[in-house]
């Protein structure tokens, strides 16, 4: 059987899998096991073994749940909160404010969580709902929030670029680092679109309900129109006399506002996890666990945790730190076979031999990523395409951790591309939004990551400046 009907088959084999419901790792290890058996023998059968105890113990592995209970702590000890509540009184009075605090707040919060559902939901449960009562548009609200979530897999400690490194043998360290100019980047971006738009169109930061399709004159509301919107005038009063009457009547537990102290030791661990690695004193495992400790520091002296959270941290990081060990293992024997059976040098050879631009065959791929990227979590698409893609892509001359770079903005574009990108439903699930302004507000900032994409496809150095300067 010819390479290109052996790859076929395994992404067919992939897709019935995923799409019969299956987790992500089933789908990879079933491949790579029919895979063994069908093109390769039993004979082989026992390396599926040797490649589970290999890299299930790998000193590598336990970056990843490290991280994730990193997030966890921080996630649940509501730190994302006190940062989006600090920035707001900073520059919430300025004109689209709470957008650009919202941004803020999500690059910050990205450095100390490594997951982008992570950031958008924890920030979009507080930002949206305040911007909306603010009469900032659905779409611009929720768009502003899908976007900047998706800072959480390019601003180190990602996730995703631990799974490239483990996958690709690649420093992990410079891979974070690397990581870090685009990210500033690609926030800085957000701000100043958000700045345009606002001055452009001041429609955004002055919605209502009944101007949602465009300003009506009064000759235009029918009466049953007027009755609708008096009903909603009288419930909307009616609640909030309540709900003052409550606050009287009942005496809360108060929190206390937060202030810049408030967040200063999450932002002195965002510099003790980053700058340990950048200056070399600490492995990234051992700055994983300095995050931890730190997280777990902050929750405990802000009084953040209870018993019950804690339990909920240790099972939530036990069970996503499990899967991503089993997606590795299995990605690592899926790559197996395909080393094996030599399709990732038949991809490099028939690349060559096609006579394409490699930019040409590059834009391809990125297609790929970006549709991956909007109907799976950045980490499968990096298992699902890497073991195919990255020798080729070294072969014809691109860095390795640049490639992890536009690998990982691919699959973020794809996060927020209607009609089913994942943060879309993240924040549909955490918000009361109307899935139709959720879509309407993603595909702006879609076109501001692709023309970020040909940026640093065009100047590469920005990704590898950081990553240069360390050895």
């Amino acid at each position: 059987m010819s390479s290109g009907l052996i790859l076929v088959t395994f992404f067919a084999i992939l897709l019935i899998v995923m799409f019969s419901g299956a987790p992500v790792f089933a789908a990879l290890g079933t491949a790579g096991i029919v895979g063994i058996l069908a093109f390769l023998g039993s004979r082989h059968i026992g390396q599926i073994g040797i490649t589970a105890y290999t890299y299930g113990t790998s000193y590598n592995q336990i970056i990843l749940p490290m991280f994730v209970m990193m997030s966890e702590l921080l996630s649940k000890g509501q730190i994302a909160e006190d940062i989006y509540s600090v920035l707001n009184r900073g520059v919430g009075k300025f004109k689209g404010g709470l957008a650009i605090a919202t941004t803020l707040a999500c690059t910050i919060f990205a450095a100390l969580c490594g997951s982008s559902p992570a950031t958008a939901a924890s920030i979009g449960r507080i930002s949206i709902q305040e911007m909306m009562k603010r009469g900032y548009s659905p779409d611009f609200a929720v768009g502003t929030v899908a976007a900047s979530g998706t800072l959480g897999i390019m601003i180190p400690p990602s996730i995703t670029f631990c799974f490239y490194g483990i996958l690709t043998e690649t420093s992990i360290i410079k891979l974070l680092m690397a990581g870090i100019v685009p990210g500033i980047i690609l926030s800085a971006m957000i701000i100043i679109f958000i700045i345009i738009r606002v001055r452009l169109n001041p429609r955004h930061l002055n919605w209502t309900p009944e101007t949602a399709d465009g300003p009506k004159n009064a000759s235009e509301i029918d009466m049953a129109t007027a009755r609708e919107i008096v009903d909603e005038a009288k419930r909307l009063s009616a609640e909030e006399a309540e709900s003052k009457e409550t606050v009287a009547t009942v005496k809360p537990q108060i929190r206390k506002e937060p202030t810049f102290f408030t967040i200063l030791p999450a932002l002195i661990l965002i510099i003790v996890v980053l700058g340990s690695m950048y200056a070399g004193f600490a492995t990234p495992m051992e700055a994983a666990g300095y995050g931890v400790i730190g997280a777990l520091i902050i929750t405990v002296f802000q009084r953040r945790i209870t018993a019950k959270i804690f339990v909920d941290v240790l099972s939530g990081s036990a069970r996503t730190g499990a899967m991503m060990i089993f997606m590795i293992i299995c990605g690592f024997i899926l790559t197996y076979c395909i080393s094996f059976l030599g399709i990732a040098q038949g991809i490099s050879d028939a690349i060559s031999k096609s006579g394409l631009n490699k930019y040409v065959v590059l834009v391809l791929l990125y297609l790929l990523w970006i549709v991956l990227g909007a109907l799976i979590d950045p980490g499968s698409v990096i298992i699902l395409t890497i073991p195919f893609l990255f020798k080729p892509l070294v072969d014809s001359g691109f860095d390795p951790v640049w490639i992890g770079v536009v690998t990982v903005l691919g699959s973020q574009i794809g996060m927020i591309s209607p009609p089913v990108g994942l943060n879309l439903f993240v924040l549909k699930a955490n918000t009361n939004v109307e899935m139709k302004y959720i879509m309407r507000g993603a595909i702006p900032y879609v076109v501001l990551f692709v023309i970020a994409l040909a940026l640093f496809t065009i100047f590469p150095g920005i990704a590898l400046f950081l990553p240069n300067l360390m050895f």
